[in-house]
């Protein structure tokens, strides 16, 4: 019985396939600029850019995230210089500002969140599965069919520390022998 070297993470729908393409996540991103092209009369908070942005940070770098954060919140002032040709106003260049600090925070967010649900998938499955161990000694069967004890693999394999002491039931047992019963050197 062989211990699997490595067992496939699990991957979230949203991080494979076309999802996890930067061309994807752009064409995402142009196609949600002009639904909100054609909400630009409600003058409401682009909501539409959340879900492209949210992708990006979450699967692409925080750069390209940013990137896409500063190029969605000129969006609108983009529309006004090509279709309106009259000059902004300071509401007009505020409210862009403050969508690019809501979505590059949005972004950050969504980024670290997405690198530590990653380190954390990876944490879980370096002790998932099944392992083989000793029903002797308890020694476990490492990736490279070497026999180690439990408390090492452990440590090894996830950062924990041991200390070591008895259960009122082993204590009982054990304090119950005589000094000569070979627990320790004589």
């Amino acid at each position: 019985m062989s211990v699997p070297t490595s067992i496939p993470a699990k991957v979230l729908p949203f991080e494979r396939g076309l999802w996890n393409r930067a061309w994807f996540i752009i064409l995402l991103c142009l196609a949600f600029v002009g639904l909100d092209w054609e909400l630009v009369p409600l003058k409401v908070f682009p909501f539409v850019f959340i879900f492209p942005l949210m992708l990006a940070a979450w699967n692409r770098s925080l750069t390209f995230a940013l990137v896409c954060a500063g190029a969605l919140s000129l969006t609108r002032l983009a529309h006004q210089f090509v279709f309106d040709e009259r000059p902004y106003t300071v509401d007009e260049v505020a409210a862009a500002l403050v969508r690019f600090f809501v979505l590059l925070l949005l972004a950050a967010l969504t980024n670290l969140l997405g690198r530590q649900s990653r380190q954390l998938r990876q944490r879980v499955q370096q002790l998932e599965g099944i392992l083989p161990i000793c029903a002797g000694c308890k020694s476990i069967r490492d990736e490279n069919n070497n026999w180690v004890q439990l408390e090492g693999y452990i440590s090894a394999h996830s950062g924990a520390q041991f200390s070591h002491g008895f259960c009122p039931q082993c204590f009982k047992k054990y304090s119950s022998l005589e000094p000569d019963a070979g627990l320790g050197p004589k």
